[in-house]
């Protein structure tokens, strides 16, 4: 079986080294490690050319995100499954050698567990959806990290690889359009760590949100059958230019929610106010009838 590893960068510099040893260190060695340089601006390019050299392809292209970074390493892969790795997580020893012994025919995606290493290490718990699509659907994306799993390479050329549309959603809307045309297999063993650190794209709520409402927005006829999905997408767009209002309401500044109103007069219909006003409402009433 033969298995491409992809590792798009940015700024990493030498921390990368972690995860690039990961993958060196697989019990079963993959054809090869393709790094996509997008064009850093710290050396990380310089520090991998000099501290590996031809144990890894190095391409250097222009800054322009990581779905780009990982399309262009999907386009100069050879192997038939590919296994991402963002230049921030690891690879258990066995990864490769475990998932591999899963591929077979009309399977386009391999999951195993993983486990969020940050302040604290939380392991993701045993997955058995029967439904990779109705899994993948819904107020998140359940399958952290691009890192997780292995997919077939002729099925993700097929779908045509990363919208950069999405980012940084992109992983999240690849993975329901792979469940439209491909089975998910999932495996019940952690093989991934996942790292956790400040300034992630996750940690731009704002622009996360963006990416949520245009991935779920290419799938009309399920959020027809989702009503409560559909009020959330709908007053998502209100909701943003509250973000900051929100979180200051969250750490107990009341007067922040005329500030949401300033900022969008629909905010506070949003399912994120609405719920966090239930759950201030319900602590309130809990303290007052224990007094």
């Amino acid at each position: 079986m033969k298995i491409s590893v992809v590792i798009p960068t940015f700024n990493r510099g030498a921390a990368i080294a972690a995860t690039l040893d990961s993958v060196l260190n697989q019990t079963l060695a993959p054809l090869e490690i393709i790094v996509v340089d997008d064009g850093s601006t710290d050396g990380t390019a310089d520090f991998i050319a000099a501290h590996y050299g031809d144990k890894v392809r190095l391409i250097r292209q222009p800054n322009g995100g990581v779905a780009r970074a990982r399309n262009r390493g999907l386009r100069e892969s050879r192997g038939e499954w590919i296994a991402f790795c963002d230049h921030d997580d690891r690879f258990h020893p066995q990864k490769l050698e475990r998932l591999s012994a899963f591929a077979r025919e009309k399977i386009g995606v391999i999951v195993p567990r993983w486990r969020e290493v940050g302040s604290e290490v939380i392991e993701s718990p045993s997955i058995t959806p029967r439904n990779a699509f109705s899994w993948l659907f819904g107020w998140h994306n359940p399958l952290i990290s691009m890192s997780v799993p292995l997919v077939e390479r002729e099925v993700m050329w097929r779908i045509g690889g990363f919208d950069p549309r999405c980012a940084p959603a992109d992983d999240w809307d690849l993975w329901l359009r792979l469940a439209r045309v491909c089975k998910f297999i999932f495996v019940d063993e952690i093989l991934v760590d996942y790292s956790l650190h400040e300034g992630q794209q996750r940690d731009d709520s704002a622009r996360m949100f963006r990416a949520v409402r245009r991935t779920l927005g290419k799938h009309p006829l399920e959020l027809a059958r989702r009503p409560l999905l559909l009020w959330w997408l709908l007053f998502s767009g209100a909701f943003v230019p509250s973000i900051g209002a929100y979180k200051q309401f969250q750490n107990g500044e009341n007067g922040a929610i005329f500030d949401a109103m300033r900022a969008h007069p629909l905010s506070i219909l949003s399912p994120q106010w609405l719920s966090l006003g239930a759950r201030v409402l319900l602590r309130q009433l809990t303290k007052n009838n224990r007094r």
